[in-house]
């Protein structure tokens, strides 16, 4: 009985040691990515003092290469483990959100050319919109009242204290008509991430 109790103890610490692990990755390596991401954007380079202006291409490759190396990691580990159930959803469940999530950062950058920061915020501060309204239209989801409730609270303060910190100058822009490209881009990028997160969501339920 003691021993049984120790291996559980063990197992258990071995958990948090490697869910500690890998959130230090996380937050170690996109630090890291934005810090390097805005040194490349701000400062100048060269002789003639040009700043790098493809950030979306940058993006768009970046996040191919991590869509290669997911795909090898799964094929990997499910050759190792030598069983499909053991690996939960079949590798073929990740190729639409593994798509849409190597988009959609990408267009989320390039429509940062045609509509100012400011705008993009208040966009992206209703991204649980997108998320929720996908996964009522594509997986038949339903969310509670609370949940509704909390999305919209969020939402509303976010987009609130943004336009309280913007200059009227700025808001009279983001009032003003744009050209359908500006903010099409903008919409692309939020339905992309909220069909990514929506599928993620419901892979997680099923096979998690």
């Amino acid at each position: 009985m003691e021993a049984h109790g120790g291996g559980g103890g063990s197992g258990s610490l071995r958990q948090v040691l490697v869910l500690a692990f890998c959130v230090a990755g996380i937050w170690s390596a996109y630090i890291y990515q934005g810090v390097l991401q805005e040194t490349l954007s701000t400062k100048r380079f060269g002789l003639d003092g040009k700043r790098f202006e493809q950030l979306a291409f940058l993006n768009l490759a970046q996040n191919v290469v991590c869509l290669i190396w997911s795909y090898m990691m799964i094929k990997m580990w499910s050759t190792r483990s030598g069983s499909s159930s053991s690996m939960g959803a079949p590798w073929w469940t990740y190729w639409s959100p593994g798509i849409t999530n190597t988009i959609g950062p990408a267009l989320g950058i390039e429509a940062l050319k045609y509509i100012s920061y400011p705008a993009q915020v208040l966009a992206k501060s209703s991204k649980m919109i997108p998320v929720m309204l996908m996964g009522s239209l594509v997986y038949g989801i339903r969310y509670t009242l609370p949940e509704y409730l909390c999305t919209f609270l969020v939402a509303g303060g976010v987009s609130t204290f943004a336009l309280m910190k913007t200059s009227s100058k700025t808001i009279n822009k983001l009032a003003h008509p744009n050209a359908p490209l500006r903010y099409g881009l903008c919409f692309l990028n939020l339905a992309f991430d909220g069909f990514t997160n929506a599928t993620q969501d419901s892979l997680k339920a099923r096979y998690v």
